[in-house]
Parts: C-alpha cells; structure tokens; sequence
C-alpha cells in the first residue's frame, strides 16, 4: 500500500499525541506510587514511633515498680545500712540502730527517685504521639510513691531517740491513723499499698501493650 507525504504527517502526529499521553500517564501513575509510598513510609515511621515509645515507657514502668518493692521489703542488707565513719561517732546503741536504718530507707528511696526521672522524660516525649494520656494514668502511681514516702520519713521522726516526746508525739499522731506502709506483708496478694499500686500498673500496661502492635 502507498502511503502518501500527508497520510505519513497524520500518522506522525497522532503517534506524537498518544505518545504524549502515554508519558503523562506514566508520570501520573510514578507521582501516585509515590505518594501511595510516601503515605505507608509515613504510616510506619510513626508506627515504629509508637511501638518505640510504649516498649522504653514499660521497661521504665518495672523498673520503677521493682525499686518501690524493693523499698517496702522488710529485709534490709548491712550494707544498705553503712554509715559514713563521721556520723557513726559517740552514739548509743539505739540511736545507732536508728540511724542505720534510716540511712538503709534513703538509699532505697534514692533508687526510687532514679528509676523514676527517664519515666518523666519519656512522659514529655509521650505528649507529642498521645497528649497527656499517659501522664494522667501516672499520676495515681506517682501519688501513692509520695504517700510512702511521707510515711516513712514521719515514722522516723516519729520514733527518732535523739529527740524530745513531745517532737515525736506530734509526728505519731500524723500517722498513727494511717496503714503501715514502710513495709510490704510478703504475701501472694500484697497488702492494700501493693494491690493499688499493682492496678496503677495494670490500668497503664493495658494502654502502653496495644500501641507495640
């Protein structure tokens, strides 16, 4: 067949167009992928956001659950209970024995303090990802460790020998009313200190678990 110069400049042409629209149809298509992409490269940059996030704020969340423990246990090692040479001079057997104890329940609640300063760094992390939900679901936790530890440091002043009756009978009546909390009963169930403490627990593990999916 004969193709003339005219039907040869059409058939030119419209390669030319559907060429054309081939090429802008595959830009269209490789701007889609890359969007499609872009959007699950987000989706799991922020998926590793959060499972990195829960995964830190739990370690954290047991540590700081066994350095409480650990502060309420009734066995306290001798080394607990060192003191410096310049405070172990001139004391009677009593006020030995206090201050021994005394300095065992510090450092106790120095580890408590330690295990809890990264929590309060991840819980400003937390707000960015969650607001302040985590933060609100600490709060009970971190209300129930202040509790302990006002107790404990009023028995002790409580029952501190170097000072007069009337100094400690001011204190006693503070907490006299008030659970024992300086130590935990051992039991399987704990008393009512670690049972509340515990659901604190439970109550921020069943928020933080579901985000490590």
């Amino acid at each position: 067949m004969a193709i003339t110069d005219a039907d040869w400049s059409l058939t030119k042409d419209v390669f030319t167009i559907v060429g054309t629209l081939v090429s802008a149809a595959g830009v269209g298509l490789a701007f889609y992928v890359g969007l499609a992409g872009l959007a699950t490269w987000r989706k799991q940059l922020r998926g590793t956001a959060h499972h990195e996030l829960a995964r830190k704020a739990l370690v954290e969340l047991y540590r700081f659950r066994e350095s409480v423990e650990r502060a309420r246990s009734p066995v306290m090692m001798r080394a607990e209970m060192d003191l410096d040479p310049q405070e172990d001079v001139d004391l009677s057997s009593r006020e030995r024995g206090y201050l021994r104890h005394y300095a065992g329940y510090q450092r106790r609640f120095e580890t408590v303090f330690a295990a809890r300063a990264p929590i309060e760094a991840t819980l400003l992390e937390s707000e960015a990802l969650w607001d302040k939900e985590l933060h609100e679901l600490f709060e009970p936790l971190f209300k129930l460790q202040h509790e302990l530890k006002n107790y404990v440091e009023f028995w002790f002043m409580a029952s501190d020998p170097r000072e007069d009756d009337a100094y400690k009978a001011a204190h006693w009546d503070a907490i006299k009313d008030k659970p024992n909390l300086r130590y935990d009963n051992m039991s399987e169930e704990g008393d009512e200190f670690r049972q509340k403490f515990n659901r604190c627990v439970t109550a921020i593990e069943q928020y933080l678990k579901p985000k490590l999916a």
